[in-house]
């Protein structure tokens, strides 16, 4: 069963109950309201009896005290004085009455017609106890309920059915969004696209706030869905890169193997290539593990410390480095006094990958290290006068496994600036590069400063 026609149900009900429940109150003091006026003339007939006979000691004309429908009785316990001329044989005598009580009763006669019967005990010294009793015959008041009987039912049917029909038109209005996202969800499941949205233009009620937190869903979920589709696009393309990658070593070293025991003697050469081979693998793979690492999430240890120290440190293992240009530092003595929250291991690593691929792509010239503030941070360039990357290549430079110029690769996977953004962006800063070809090119690393308690 739909929640409208429940809510139709349920307020039908409520309705059909609120209006028998007033119908029946307005019936029963519409009924109440009629018999106290017959009793009120009952009593004001009996009471001219008993004054006219304690004024004349005698009874009055029975006959002229109340209308044609007004019957008058005087009568003792067992016999009738007086009565009027419409009155055929005589009332019940309540017991009430009997022990001195005026009372009010509703009787019914041969005929099966009911009446209402007042009876009001009249004493007098020296005699039995004379009671007036005067009745009035109750068709008036049955037919009087009986034309009201009829309205009310009819008026509360109308009414019920008329609530039905509003309450199923509002209750139709207010539901229409949540069809409506019943109905985009629905959609969504079936035909997986999650650009679709709830449209909506009502008042920011509870069901404002549903369509808008299911549309703030959708965004999420889409946004969600965009990073996983791009995340298994780029765990696709570096599984097929790096397969390439280990291919050409491991076949570097097969052959070698091959050309060994074919041999059956120790060539030098061959040797040296394999030992090279190996330890390009070995770097290669330890580059992998470090990616994927990265992409699991591995959480690195930041602590503060000292950058100047950290960086002249870096600087003093990159003269150990293979290279063929002149390579200089501008440190200035003020980076010993700044400190930002990192992990030395990472940060050293991260400056020499960029020595190295700066003295790579140097064929001559110079690789100059500077530092310097910027802002709230500090920044360490490393700038060389090599090839230098074109523009259509500079966008890519820091994706996995690309190099820009694969004809002149100069070893390595492409890996090596990758892990570089990914330390620079855990460092909670920024790796970027500006480069022109055959000019050389300046990668600057932005770190904040740490300026709590060193």
């Amino acid at each position: 069963m739909s929640i409208r026609l429940r809510l139709t149900g349920l307020y039908t009900g409520l309705m059909a109950v609120a209006l028998v429940l007033f119908s029946f109150l307005l019936y029963n003091v519409q009924q109440w309201t009629f018999t106290q006026a017959v009793d009120s003339g009952l009593q004001n007939v009996a009471e001219k009896v008993a004054i006219h006979f304690r004024s004349y000691n005698r009874l009055p004309d029975m006959n002229s005290l109340g209308d044609k429908s007004t019957f008058v009785l005087v009568r003792t316990a067992n016999s009738v004085i007086d009565k009027s001329s419409n009155v055929l044989g005589m009332f019940p005598l309540p017991d009430a009455a009997r022990n001195g009580t005026e009372t009010y009763t509703t009787e019914r006669d041969l005929s099966g017609e009911t009446y209402r019967l007042y009876t009001m005990p009249m004493y007098t010294v020296g005699f039995a106890p004379v009671y007036v009793q005067v009745a009035d015959n109750l068709n008036t008041l049955d037919i009087a309920a009986d034309r009201v009987r009829l309205p009310l039912g009819i008026g509360t049917t109308v009414f019920v059915a008329l609530a039905a029909i509003a309450v199923w038109f509002v209750s139709g209005r207010a539901i229409e969004p949540i069809e409506k996202v019943a109905t985009a969800a629905e959609m969504i499941g079936e035909s997986a696209d999650l650009s679709l949205r709830v449209p909506y233009q009502g008042p920011e009620d509870e069901v404002g706030r549903l369509v808008a937190t299911f549309n703030d869903m959708l965004d999420q979920l889409q946004g969600m869905y965009g990073r996983l589709a791009a995340s298994i696009d780029t765990q696709q393309r570096f599984v097929a890169d790096a397969s390439h990658e280990l291919r050409t070593p491991l076949t570097i070293i097969r052959g070698n193997i091959d050309y060994l025991q074919r041999a059956k003697v120790l060539d030098p050469e061959a040797l040296a290539d394999m030992a090279s081979e190996s330890e390009r693998l070995s770097r290669m793979v330890d580059e992998l593990l470090t990616m994927a690492r990265a992409d699991a999430g591995q959480e690195m240890q930041l602590q503060p410390l000292m950058l100047g120290p950290l960086v002249g440190e870096a600087c003093r293992k990159a003269q150990a480095m293979p290279h063929t240009v002149a390579f200089q530092t501008e440190l200035p003595e003020a980076l010993d006094l700044i400190a930002v929250k990192g992990n030395g291991e990472w940060l050293t690593r991260m400056l020499l990958i960029l020595i190295d691929n700066a003295f790579k792509y140097t064929p001559s010239g110079s690789v100059t290290v500077r530092a310097g503030r910027q802002g709230d941070g500090v920044v360490v360039q490393v700038q060389d006068t090599g090839m230098g990357i074109s523009r259509e290549d500079l966008p890519h430079v820091f994706e996995r496994f690309y190099r820009a110029d694969r004809a002149r690769a100069r070893g390595g996977a492409g890996l090596g600036l990758a892990i570089a953004q990914w330390a620079a962006t855990t460092h909670h800063g920024r790796l970027t590069v500006e480069s022109e070809l055959g000019k050389g090119s300046t990668f600057t690393l932005w770190l904040p400063i740490f300026r709590g308690e060193a």
